[in-house]
This record gives C-alpha cells, sequence and structure tokens, in this order.
C-alpha cells in the first residue's frame, strides 16, 4: 500500500479515536483541521511532542513511532497515541478553546458557559510572574488592589470597591478557611506558598448562591497539586530582601492505589524596614509636654514587619476517598500597633489546622454525591503593647497615669468549627443538571485568654502582668449553629443559550437567616463571542469580633448585628478576534446594605461601637485582553474603572477608581523565560474621619516587576530571580489620621530561587 494511503488510513483512525474525548462541535473542527493538514504534510513542526526531532521527523514517525526507529535506534515507545491527543487538545485550545472551572457551579463548566464573572491562574502563569505569595498574584486580577494593614500587619484586598477582607471567601481546595473571629482568611493565607499552587479560580461578585457566607465581592478556590501533577518530590530554596529566605518541599507519589501529595514550606523573614516619622504615641508627648511629661514615642522609627511561617499540607486519595489536612504556624509583627503607636514587643501568632474527608461517586450515569465532613480548629494569640514603656495616659475617671513598662495586653482565643455537608447532583437529561445541597456547621468560641499590666476596664497601672480571663474577658465565649441548604439548576437550553438558576438560605442560631437567589444567562450570539447576564444577592455574617467584642475601654461589640448584604447585577462581553487575540469587557453595579462599622456612642471617651452603620454602591467597569502570539510568548493586560459611594455621596475610602496591570511573557530561547508585568493605581479618597485633616489623597503610583528564569539546563534544574518595584518607586497604603505620612512600602527589592525535581 502506498506510504500516503497508509498514513491518511491511520491518521483518519486517529482522528476518530481522538475526536471521543472532545464533543464539542468546534473542537472537531479543529482536530479535522489538524487531520487535514497532517495528511497533506502541511502542519508545522512545533507541534510534534519534546524530545522527537522535530527537525527531520515525518508523519509517520509522529503516528506510529514503534514501526520507525528513534534516534539512539530502538524503537520510540515512549511517544504513543496519548502523546498525539496530547497535542492535539493542545492545539485545540491554542486555536480559541476555554478550558473548565468547578468554581461558578461546584461542577466543570466551561468558562464561557459558568454562570459568573471568573478569573483563572495557572501555575506556569504564576510561576512566569516571579510572585512568591498568593496575595502578590492576586493584584493582576482585575478590579482587585492590595493593601497593607497598620494594626495587625495583615493583607487588606480590595475587590470591585470594597475594601474589606472577610468579604471574600477564600478557599483551599474548596475548604472554606475564613477565620470566624475576625471573618478573614488573609491574616493566615497571603503567604500562602505558590510552589503548592496547580491554579487559582476566582468569582468576581457574589457567590453566597453557591456557598453562602463571606461569597460577598468575590471567591477564591486555591487548587493545589495532585500526586499525578508531581510524580516525584520538587525540593525549592530562595533568598531575598530582608533576609527573607523560603524553603519548599513539593511530593507527590502513587503509591499502588493510594494517591499521596503535599508541601512542606517554612518562611522567615526580618522584614521591611521603612520609616514612620510621627505616630499616634508622637501626638501624646506633645500634647503632655508642657506638663513635663517627657517624649516616649518610637517615632521616627522602622515599621514592625518581621515574621515566621510553617505550614504543611498533605493529600491521600484512594479511589474515590480522599483525605486532606493542612497545618500553619505563623507569628509576625504588628507592623504599626494597635493603638497606631510603634512599639517593638508585639508579637502575634496564629495556629491553623484542618481535617477534610469525603467520597466522590457517581452512583450511576445521571447521579452523584460528595459528602464530607471537616473539623478545623484556629488558635489566636495576640501579644500587644499598645502603647510604648513610659507612656503616659487618662485613665476612665480622668487622671493622669504613667506606665513604666509600657500598657502590654496578651490575649487569646481559640475558634473550633465541625461541619458536613452533602451535595447531590442529578442530570436531568442531556444538558439539564441540578444540585441540591445541605451543610451544617457548628462553631464554639472558647478558651478565652486575656492578662495584661492595666485594667482593661479603668486604664489604671497594675504591678506587672493580671489575669482577667474569667473576670474581665476581651471577648465572649459563644456557640453559633449554622443549617444550609442550596438549590442549584444548569440547563444548556440549546448549543448557544445557558440558564443557571440558583437559590441557598442558611439559618444562623445568633441573627437568624440570610437568603441568597441568583441567576445567570450566557448567549453565544455569534461565533467566538459570548454574553453573560447575571444577578445574585449575597451576605457577609457578622464576625465573632464584631459581636461579641467586651470589657474595653474603647470598642464594644453588638450582638444585634444584621448580616452585611448586596445585590449585583452585571453584563459581560467576550470575543475572540483570531487564534492570536481574546478580549472581554464587563460592567457591574454593586447596592451594598447594612455595612459594619465603628460608630460613635460616646464623644467623651471616645468608646466605639460596631454598628450596621452606612450603605454604598459601586458601579464599575473590566476591560481584558490577552495576546498568545506562541507557547509559552503572551501579553496580558487589564483595566478597571469604577466608582464607589456611600449613603452620604462620599467616595468609599483608600479605593481607586482606575487600576490596571499590563504584562508581557518572552521565552525567546529553550533555557530562558522572561516576563515584565507592570500594576497601576490611580489615586485613593481619604476615609471620612479625615475631614478635619489636611492631607491629601493618596497619589497615582505604578510598580514595575522584572522575572527572569533558567531551565532544563541541568536537568529539572531552575533558577529564578525577580526585581520587584523595579523603578524603586515610593509609595504608600493608606494609615490612620495618627500616621499623617501613611504607611511605608517597600521600595526596590529582589529575590532568587533555586529548585530541583527528583
Amino acid at each position: 500500500m502506498d506510504l500516503a494511503v497508509k498514513t491518511q488510513m491511520r491518521l483518519s483512525n486517529t482522528f476518530m479515536r481522538q475526536s471521543t474525548f472532545i464533543t464539542t462541535k468546534r473542537a472537531r473542527a479543529v482536530l479535522f483541521f489538524l487531520y487535514l493538514s497532517l495528511s497533506t504534510g502541511l502542519i508545522p513542526s512545533f507541534i510534534f511532542a519534546e524530545g522527537t526531532d522535530t527537525a527531520s521527523a515525518s508523519v509517520e514517525d509522529a503516528i506510529t513511532p514503534s514501526e520507525t526507529s528513534s534516534r539512539n535506534g530502538k524503537k520510540n515507545t515512549q511517544y504513543q497515541e496519548t502523546s498525539l491527543s496530547e497535542e492535539l487538545v493542545t492545539e485545540a485550545i491554542w486555536f480559541g478553546l476555554e478550558g473548565e472551572v468547578t468554581i461558578a457551579t461546584r461542577h466543570k463548566a466551561p468558562i464561557s458557559k459558568a454562570p459568573s464573572i471568573v478569573t483563572v491562574i495557572t501555575a506556569e502563569e504564576i510561576k512566569n510572574l516571579g510572585y512568591r505569595t498568593f496575595v502578590e498574584v492576586l493584584r493582576t486580577v482585575p478590579g482587585f488592589e492590595i493593601a497593607k494593614g497598620g494594626i495587625f500587619g495583615t493583607t487588606l484586598p480590595n475587590a470591585r470597591g470594597l475594601d474589606f477582607a472577610g468579604q471574600i471567601r477564600l478557599m483551599i481546595d474548596g475548604h472554606l478557611v475564613n477565620n470566624p473571629f475576625r471573618g478573614d482568611a488573609f491574616t493566615n493565607f497571603d503567604n500562602f506558598p505558590v510552589e503548592n499552587i496547580k491554579r487559582i479560580e476566582i468569582i468576581r461578585g457574589p457567590g453566597s448562591a453557591v456557598y453562602g457566607e463571606n461569597a460577598f465581592s468575590a471567591v477564591i478556590n486555591i487548587i493545589t497539586f495532585d500526586a499525578k501533577d508531581i510524580n516525584g518530590v520538587r525540593v525549592s530554596s530562595g533568598y531575598g530582601s530582608f533576609e527573607t529566605y523560603d524553603e519548599n518541599v513539593v511530593f507527590g507519589q502513587s503509591c499502588g492505589k493510594v494517591d499521596i501529595s503535599g508541601i512542606a514550606h517554612y518562611r522567615q523573614t526580618v522584614g521591611f524596614d521603612g520609616i514612620v516619622e510621627s505616630d499616634f504615641q508622637t501626638i501624646n508627648d506633645k500634647i503632655l509636654s508642657p506638663f513635663g511629661f517627657p517624649a516616649v514615642s518610637e517615632a521616627p522609627g522602622p515599621v514592625q514587619d518581621w515574621g515566621q511561617e510553617y505550614d504543611l499540607n498533605l493529600k491521600a486519595v484512594y479511589k474515590d476517598f480522599y483525605v486532606e489536612g493542612f497545618y500553619m504556624n505563623k507569628n509576625c509583627g504588628p507592623f504599626i500597633g494597635i493603638q497606631s503607636a510603634l512599639n517593638d514587643e508585639s508579637d502575634i501568632e496564629n495556629n491553623y489546622v484542618f481535617v477534610e474527608a469525603g467520597y466522590k461517586k457517581t452512583l450511576n450515569e445521571n447521579f452523584g454525591l460528595k459528602p464530607r465532613i471537616y473539623y478545623d480548629q484556629f488558635d489566636i494569640n495576640l501579644l500587644f503593647e499598645a502603647l510604648p514603656e513610659g507612656a503616659t495616659i487618662t485613665n476612665t475617671s480622668g487622671i493622669l497615669q504613667t506606665h513604666p513598662d509600657g500598657l502590654i495586653s496578651n490575649n487569646g482565643v481559640t475558634e473550633k468549627v465541625v461541619g458536613t455537608e452533602i451535595p447531590f447532583d442529578y442530570k436531568v437529561f442531556d444538558g439539564n443538571v441540578i444540585t441540591l445541597g445541605l451543610e451544617y456547621r457548628l462553631i464554639n468560641q472558647t478558651n478565652v485568654r486575656n492578662s495584661s499590666n492595666f485594667d482593661p476596664i479603668t486604664l489604671d497601672t497594675l504591678e506587672g502582668m493580671q489575669d482577667f480571663s474569667d473576670t474581665k474577658p476581651f471577648i465572649k465565649e459563644v456557640t453559633r449553629r449554622i443549617e444550609s441548604v442550596y438549590l442549584q439548576d444548569t440547563w444548556d437550553i440549546t448549543d448557544t443559550i445557558n440558564l443557571a438558576l440558583g437559590i441557598r438560605y442558611d439559618h444562623y442560631s445568633d441573627f437568624g437567616g440570610a437568603l441568597s437567589p441568583r441567576a445567570g444567562l450566557t448567549w453565544a450570539f455569534i461565533k467566538n463571542a459570548s454574553l453573560k447576564l447575571l444577578y445574585g444577592e449575597a451576605f457577609r455574617a457578622p464576625s465573632f469580633q464584631e459581636m461579641h467584642t467586651t470589657n474595653q475601654p474603647a470598642i464594644q461589640g453588638n450582638p444585634d448585628l444584621d448580616p452585611e448584604t448586596i445585590r449585583t447585577y452585571e453584563a459581560g462581553l467576550s470575543y475572540q478576534f483570531n487564534k492570536y487575540i481574546t478580549s472581554s469587557i464587563n460592567y457591574f453595579y454593586n447596592n451594598v446594605e447594612d455595612i459594619i462599622g465603628l460608630g460613635v456612642i460616646d464623644i467623651e471617651r471616645n468608646t466605639r461601637r460596631f454598628e450596621n452603620e452606612k450603605s454604598a454602591h459601586v458601579q464599575g467597569i473590566e476591560m481584558e485582553t490577552k495576546v498568545k502570539i506562541m507557547k509559552d510568548n503572551y501579553v496580558f493586560m487589564n483595566y478597571t474603572f469604577q466608582n464607589p459611594e456611600d449613603n452620604h455621596g462620599d467616595d468609599l475610602p483608600f479605593v481607586a477608581q482606575h487600576k490596571g496591570n499590563f504584562g508581557i511573557n518572552v521565552h525567546y530561547w529553550k533555557y530562558i523565560n522572561t516576563n515584565l508585568s507592570t500594576f497601576v493605581s490611580g489615586r485613593r479618597s481619604r476615609d471620612r474621619t479625615d475631614e478635619r485633616e489636611t492631607r491629601d489623597d493618596l497619589p497615582a503610583y505604578a510598580l514595575l516587576n522584572l522575572s527572569i528564569i533558567g531551565k532544563e539546563f541541568f536537568k529539572t534544574m531552575e533558577v529564578q530571580g525577580t526585581v520587584f518595584n523595579l523603578l524603586d518607586k515610593d509609595y504608600s497604603d493608606p494609615g490612620s489620621v495618627s500616621i499623617p505620612d501613611d504607611l511605608p512600602r517597600p521600595g526596590r527589592t529582589y529575590f532568587v530561587g533555586l529548585s530541583y525535581k527528583f
């Protein structure tokens, strides 16, 4: 038989087998194009698998390696049909096919059909950027901005004009990790190691109809590597500015029928040493100096940005069963301090552990269930030097008292969470899936510890540290029970029109119920274009800190708080111009009610209480374009405009109306990859508490980062170097009125790392 005929027959058979893996008409059309190209000899050599001799490989070499010789004269058994399948699928994606996400509906769906505005960031993109932590990656997402907090030194993310971390739900492999004490997850997970991130899926907008509490302005799911993704051990070590050490061991292996994977991570840094010229104690010193009291402020002085962290993550999968565990121990400085006064004795410690076991089973082609049980424990220990040594303050009786050792408190609390969830998926007919879920959570706030060298109520000086855990605890011991039920229907009405309807009801034992509906319509109205029309409601449950803080002279909890609520309207349009360029534009409108803040209840004593004090509305536009030039060579850019205003018509504080990203990745040589990225933030307005001040709004700034990777020059070794803020831009994050020059941020910094896979 003629060689061309034999080749064409093999290609035809291969094409038919491969087409069973990709069911869409568009994918089959792409594969058919590839088949025609192969059969006519027009396919370019770069699609062949790595390791083949692309300079001289023929079609027959690629399709039937068992019948031809490899370079060393032996039969090439590595390049089988599976390799061809991978290459064909890769090329199909190259021609515009989209990946799938699970975050929008809890089961896999194409991004174009997902009833949410979704962003997906892959491990390869993260590595190319050169970023070292999870929050650095978030800065590249449309609508997101990252700032530093001055009290606890934590990360303060801003999503679509809303700047409270508790309004963002964060999950690790689908497991909620928000802390019930504060409501947020970024205190613990801002430095989550990127080495264990396979991909990040992000919903920009509400997600309570699927996930419940905290799924308010955004939902984020960090998906970690499985055993098959690693298949060995990868060791990495790095060093950077401020004596930063970062060590990781990522492992994954199949042991018989059991897949085991995980990471061991250690990070240590002395931290950024930016100088604060004036703080709260500086102001206090000026007031007291006419009365003969010496100045004791530590300003001008450096911020306390040091940190040390251990992380362990382990997953085991046996057939349809899985178990995952995570442990974290983190100590860090407060950056400024709880009273906006520099100090050198504070230590914020967080210990966190979770264990989850589950079962994923499809009983027949139409019915599946994924029950799971889990346990979480958060242990918080807060050693605060509220004011420095020698500070003089007025007690509640109006008498000036000097505290020789400063005002020191040592507080602690434990949060224990036990929960179970049972979701059911039922395929009514092709293209229609109904999901019903039941969830129960029991949260105990216990083991409250409180000691200080001053009376928590009167502020009188005491002789040494005294224990007030039983008599004057800083927060109440409470229990919260949450019962939830949710229902969702996703329906492919036609090949081009898809509808998603969902509703969830959560009942809280301490404040009542919350109902969260949503609706989403997607329409592929022309080839390569998709339109999304979305509506959703969400809520944020009041945190234990907001409801149950007690025995504090300045701040009081409020057990009568209502949850924050949001209604969001969205319209999104995406279009693929050709196989290289994809663009999207989204419009959103948020109507937010019952925002929780601190309201003044006693002006003379400056006593404040958590209240549902205001509402707000935010509307904005997000635009994004990606240009794929060829494999590993691409350009990305996005721009966000948002106009957030409160119920008084004032701009919401610390939110930039304009922000954007631009980046280019160039893999011009097999061994070298270069990435240049820029983040730009516009002017940020002040809080209303600054009305009596003369400070201008925070100015706009831009950060330029450069990353270079050297790889494959010695087996599996990689060397990476990143320079952050390459142009050494001087910028600040918002500080309280007691920090007139705001919070300093790092100038030019660097990090170099080395990794090797065994």
